[in-house]
């Protein structure tokens, strides 16, 4: 049925996505609209305590529809059938984590039937993204920068600098480490365990891709990079290391390079991620640098809709 969604269906709605996070198949929901014969869309999540999360040990997940550019009926359609359906199963409340708007025309649509519902928005981040779409063909990526950055970026590429995926342990122990040890520099809390991301390239070996920058033999900075829909990807992790002893920081040529690469493979968008702190509040110096490398800013939040 995936291969009839738009963009081949959201990687985090897929059955093995649920299997590499150990979801029970008695907790697992998969609502499937249909209009006169035709699949329309489907809404995926998973039921805990009498909560339907789609979205759940991801970044969001929300409806996924057939078309691109789907009618108002049809998406106020698949967010009613779906929500009465999760009514009379015994659900209390669903919670969306909605995907960006920019991922297709649905989503606004996706966002209003789900307000007109009575939902409320629990949770709103500041997220970034890059159009590629507004890259012609042929253009130079370095267009995106300003003109000091890319300067510095031009630099760099002369330099024995390489971007090659993780394909061993030791290379993904090497790039947790980078991450892991960017996030507590940073206070943050620690992301995605080493075993989980080798487990995730297995379970998706097209769509994961962990991705190390190594300047000569030395590990200096690091990304996760899924690719979430068939023309989109979704920037999970990234940091420099912090001893990477180097004159200026690699974050600039990690960003072309992954800018590049998503163009260079059919991406239309590359979505940067939330530049804002649990609480919502924006993290202003991310989202200034994601800014200065290319990025526009926009949204990403989560609805609630309490059904009884």
């Amino acid at each position: 049925m995936l291969d009839q969604l738009f963009g081949g269906g959201l990687l985090f709605g897929h059955t093995r996505f649920h299997d590499l996070n150990g979801v029970p198949q008695e907790s697992r929901r998969r609502h499937e609209h249909h209009v006169d014969g035709r699949l329309v869309g489907v809404l995926d999540g998973v039921v805990t305590d009498g909560v339907f999360l789609s979205g759940h040990s991801a970044p969001f997940g929300g409806p996924d529809l057939v078309r691109p550019d789907p009618t108002v009926g049809e998406v106020v359609g698949l967010v009613r059938s779906a929500l009465d359906a999760l009514r009379a199963d015994g659900v209390h409340t669903a919670r969306i984590r909605c995907r960006p708007p920019e991922y297709s025309p649905a989503e606004p649509l996706v966002e209003y039937a789900l307000l007109q519902a009575g939902a409320t928005v629990e949770h709103c981040d500041l997220n970034q993204y890059v159009d590629l779409r507004h890259l012609p063909a042929g253009t130079d990526p370095l267009t995106l920068l300003g003109k000091k950055r890319a300067r510095d970026v031009r630099a760099d590429l002369r330099l024995p600098f390489t971007l090659a995926e993780a394909t061993t342990d030791d290379d993904v122990a090497t790039l947790h480490g980078v991450l892991a040890a960017n996030r507590a520099a940073h206070g943050r809390p620690a992301g995605l365990p080493a075993d989980y991301l080798a487990r995730a390239r297995e379970a998706f070996p097209d769509a994961v891709r962990l991705l190390l920058l190594r300047y000569e033999d030395r590990p200096v900075a690091a990304a996760v990079v899924y690719r979430v829909l068939a023309d989109v990807d979704l920037l999970v992790a990234w940091g420099d290391a912090l001893d990477h002893g180097l004159q200026r920081s690699p974050m600039n040529l990690l960003a072309h390079s992954l800018v590049t690469r998503a163009l260079h493979s059919g991406a239309r968008l590359l979505d940067m991620g939330p530049s804002s702190e649990k609480d919502g509040t924006p993290n202003l110096g991310l989202a200034q640098f994601k800014r200065s490398v290319g990025a526009s800013p926009g949204t990403r939040k989560v609805l609630v809709v309490t059904l009884r």
